[in-house]
């Protein structure tokens, strides 16, 4: 009964809900699109992820010399892993996509052998962090404890950006230690070798959210336009009703006030029409000037 009332309340305001259609319609379509210039674009909400791994290797490598150590090689990958979040390796790695630097997002890992103030970001850390999510290119740099290798994750709009960024990665950290190591003059075999362990492989995250997402807005606008309606119409009646009552109890107290002066009045009133308040104190008229019978008004009543 409750919702063929609502029903019959809607249809009883159907302009109003044509407007609400509309409204729900640019919703969605802005929900999906932006504009730009003279026009709308896509919205990048479609996004891939790509990934691959390298090794902090020596140049013989320690993948096939017994004589040599992991730990080393070991410590100084989460070393480069958190230094590939910096601006200078950053540009680097944009250079390889044709981006700059500060339009891509990196952080690097974290290890389980720091306190947990260090672990748990502060409210600025996080600020930053919440900021970067909105950026479409993000790269992350994890290690593995005891193990020369770091894994790179890479998120951009289109799989061969991802994919590039990726690859990349490898290709900036080799940049960036070649040129230390050359501008040092380091010797060939005390040098450091970066190793890209096979090519990224990258797809596409989801790529039906923008359709799913405009549903989702254009009935999320059109149920709250309808709730607001049936709250804006129930308001109407209640305060037409609650008029209407004051209306009625004011005039239900004048009858009664009026009905009680004419019941428990003082005044007598003559049968030939006639009186004279200034005869007598009552208002009673003198004998002199009406000689017909005086009836009080009690006695008719």
């Amino acid at each position: 009964m409750g919702f063929a009332l609502s029903i019959r309340v809607l249809l009883r305001h159907r302009w109003l809900m044509v407007v609400g259609v509309l409204i729900a319609a640019v919703a969605a379509t802005f929900s999906v699109y932006r504009v730009d210039g003279s026009g709308l674009k896509a919205r990048s909400l479609q996004y891939s992820s790509a990934t691959t791994q390298l090794l902090v290797d020596s140049p013989t490598s320690v993948l096939g010399d017994l004589s040599q150590s992991f730990e080393p090689l070991s410590a100084r990958a989460t070393v480069y892993a958190n230094f590939m979040a910096s601006p200078a390796v950053l540009a680097l790695i944009g250079q390889q996509v044709g981006l700059s630097g500060g339009q891509l997002y990196a952080t690097g890992p974290v290890s389980a052998s720091q306190p947990r103030v260090v672990q748990e970001p502060t409210a600025l850390k996080r600020n930053t962090e919440i900021t970067g999510e909105t950026d479409p290119y993000r790269l992350s740099f994890e290690s593995q404890p005891n193990l020369p290798t770091i894994n790179v994750y890479a998120q951009a709009p289109s799989t061969a950006l991802a994919v590039g960024l990726a690859n990349g990665a490898v290709v900036g950290l080799k940049q960036y230690v070649t040129a230390l190591e050359e501008a040092d003059k380091t010797p060939p075999r005390a040098r450091v070798t970066i190793r890209r362990l096979g090519p990224a492989n990258g797809a596409v995250v989801d790529g039906g959210i923008s359709k799913e997402l405009a549903v989702l807005v254009f009935v999320g606008v059109c149920l709250l336009w309808c709730i607001l309606l049936l709250a804006a119409s129930r308001f109407r009646e209640v305060w037409r009703g609650s008029a209407m009552l004051q209306d009625w109890d004011e005039h239900a107290g004048s009858d009664a006030g009026h009905r009680g002066e004419l019941v428990d009045g003082p005044s007598e009133v003559s049968m030939n029409g006639h009186g004279d308040s200034d005869a007598h104190p009552l208002g009673t008229p003198s004998r002199e000037e009406d000689d017909g019978p005086v009836i009080p008004v009690r006695s008719l009543l």
